[in-house]
């Protein structure tokens, strides 16, 4: 995960990867760990509104 912004835009239809919610969700699933294909279904998870 990069850089996280601030405040959450709220970008239809899924959040953008470096909303706050994102990273707040993927480090809930614990996505830490995680890497390729798994990182990036967790990712998908985690976008969805």
């Amino acid at each position: 995960m990069g850089k996280v912004k601030k405040k959450c835009c709220r970008s239809k239809p899924k959040r953008c990867k470096s909303c706050p919610v994102v990273a707040m969700r993927l480090h809930k699933a614990g996505a830490d760990d995680l890497s390729g294909k798994s990182f990036q279904r967790a990712l998908k998870i985690a976008r969805i509104y």
